[in-house]
């Protein structure tokens, strides 16, 4: 039981079970294939039916230990669940386990593939089960163990096996290679236990296969021979994507065609090595939810410290996408390059809280670039005083202040720190939340402007499609936002109101159809399956 690699929980159960004296009398042993199941059903048997047992280390020499390792045990007897599904096969066994053993402590009945017993062979066996002779012990080797009725399963003890990791399949590899004398690169044992996906079997599968390949077993064998990608492939076509470098991703999906690799394949690890980022990711110290090497895992800590967890994220769900395009596709391997190129395209998009961090940094701007096809409106002419002038209509000029006797002065108000600063955005906000209190439709109308502040000049400029709304409120309203300003700048404010005029060259319908038709808009539509809700001209 010593032996078993990968299964401590299932083999700290079984040597008590041995030693304790209270084993089970029908084990259900479940489990991906090529784990052990079937092997320690057959180490059970022996260490049950050896001259010095029961005992968890079988010597292995006796008669009873090598008729069984041999297959040729009277006592211990092999049934193929699969071929042997009917009751009338359970009802045989059924009469045979009422007879002693002949040469052994035990009988022990091993069931391989039982989820493929039919219901009535199931039902046949549950009496035996439930009042097996005490000579008899059933073990139940299965992949599916949600197919074995509950009433099966409640009389037996349900060992649960689990997938190998690859770091020990490879150690397993290394001590066999040694032991048999077989000349191996270590990184081609690193590729093999991969191939295996957990499975111990596979992988002596494989290294029997390769073994007499050649006298010396390489990593490009393993890779030739198994059409699989090595670490380092995989981990450069990663970068790719992520740096945007769309001539390597071609160069690489190419190189794929040449050597006649499966896409899909490569696809699938390509899923399982950013699935690996992202887990690095999300938890840098926690290496149990990874089955690489502390090279590998040096490699993925610093490809994702370059990337956000969002955007591996986006990466993992377009791959899934990819990998069932590339497989239902008359052309795999353009589905696979324009799913690559659409992934290296995110690497030019910025994460909100940087482009919020960029705008609040650039600080307030005067210019307006946002073309109109409205004119200004006649209303607004009539409601200034000055004539129009070609950019920006003044509506009214700064208005003085009186300054009020010395004895009428009110107490002033407490100033604000030094510290305590404007910029035209938070200006405007104050104003709107003072003047709305008093004067509620003025208040609305300010928050149509854009806000300048700069040298106790604070500039509010209108659209030209507002122009019409706020000219009468803004009439008689100049002195109260005067007034309002100055109060909670602590210092006196002038005032100066101006309207945008539109561009005539571009209308808004223009700008969209050029947006609409821009190659990297489109893109990001495709990938994010979205729409254009506004159009916003950037700075220049």
């Amino acid at each position: 039981l010593s032996d078993l690699i990968g299964q401590e929980p299932i083999v700290r159960v079984l040597k008590n079970s041995i030693d304790q004296d209270k084993l089970a009398h029908a084990y259900v042993f479940s489990g991906p294939r090529g784990v052990g199941k079937t092997s320690t059903a057959r180490i059970l048997a022996k260490s049950l039916n050896c001259v010095d047992g029961p005992t968890h280390e079988p010597c292995g020499k006796c008669d009873s230990c090598n008729s069984i390792a041999d297959l040729s045990s009277v006592d211990v007897i092999e049934i193929d669940g699969a071929s042997n599904n009917s009751v009338d096969n359970i009802r045989d066994l059924r009469e045979r386990v009422k007879y002693a053993p002949s040469s052994s402590k035990f009988k022990v009945y091993i069931i391989d593939e039982a989820h493929m017993l039919s219901t009535a062979a199931f039902n046949a066996l549950l009496k035996t089960l439930e009042e097996p002779p005490p000579h008899v012990i059933f073990v139940l080797a299965t992949t599916e163990a949600k197919k074995i009725p509950l009433t099966v399963l409640s009389r037996c003890q349900h060992l649960p096996f689990r997938r190998v990791s690859t770091l020990a399949i490879k150690s397993r590899l290394a001590r066999i290679v040694e032991a048999e004398g077989i000349k191996a690169e270590d990184g081609s044992l690193a590729l093999i236990a991969r191939a295996a996906d957990g499975s111990i079997r596979d992988s002596l599968t494989i290294l029997d296969q390769v073994s007499s390949f050649s006298s010396k077993i390489t990593e490009n064998d393993i890779k030739d021979m198994l059409d699989i990608s090595d670490f380092q492939s995989l981990s450069a076509v990663a970068e790719a994507i992520i740096e945007g470098r769309r001539e390597k991703i071609l160069g690489s999906v190419a190189g794929l065609m040449e050597m006649g690799s499966d896409l899909r394949t490569f696809t699938k690890e390509l899923i399982n090595y950013f699935r690996d980022l992202l887990v690095v990711s999300l938890v840098s110290d926690n290496t149990e939810l990874l089955d690489v090497s502390a090279e590998e895992y040096t490699i993925l800590k610093q490809q994702a410290a370059q990337v956000s967890e969002e955007h591996l994220t986006l990466v993992l769900s377009e791959l899934v996408r990819a990998e069932a395009d590339v497989k239902s596709s008359f052309s795999p391997r353009v589905s696979l390059e324009m799913s690559l190129l659409r992934l290296s395209y995110l690497s030019t998009f910025r994460h909100v809280n940087e482009a919020i961090l960029a705008v609040t940094s650039a600080g307030p701007s005067s210019e307006y670039d946002i073309p109109y096809e409205k004119s200004v409106s006649p209303a607004l002419s009539e409601a200034s005083e000055e004539p129009a002038l070609p950019e920006e209509t003044a509506l009214s000029e700064k208005t003085e202040k009186t300054e009020e006797p010395e004895e009428d002065k009110p107490a002033l108000m407490p100033k604000k720190p030094a510290s305590m600063t404007f910029t035209g955005p938070s200006l405007l906000a104050a104003l709107v939340e003072k003047i709305g209190k008093g004067d509620a439709p003025l208040g609305s109308k300010l928050t149509k402007a854009k806000a300048e502040f700069r040298d106790g000049v604070l500039s509010l400029t209108f659209n030209s499609s507002d122009a019409e709304i706020c000219a009468k409120p803004f009439k008689d309203g100049p002195t109260v936002i005067e007034e309002a300003a100055s109060s909670i700048c602590d210092s006196p404010v002038k005032l100066e109101i101006h309207i945008k005029q539109p561009s005539q060259s571009t209308s808004r319908h223009e700008i969209k159809e050029k947006a609409m038709n821009d190659p990297l808009v489109k893109e990001a539509m495709d990938l994010f399956d979205g729409r254009i809700v506004d159009i916003r001209k950037t700075e220049e």
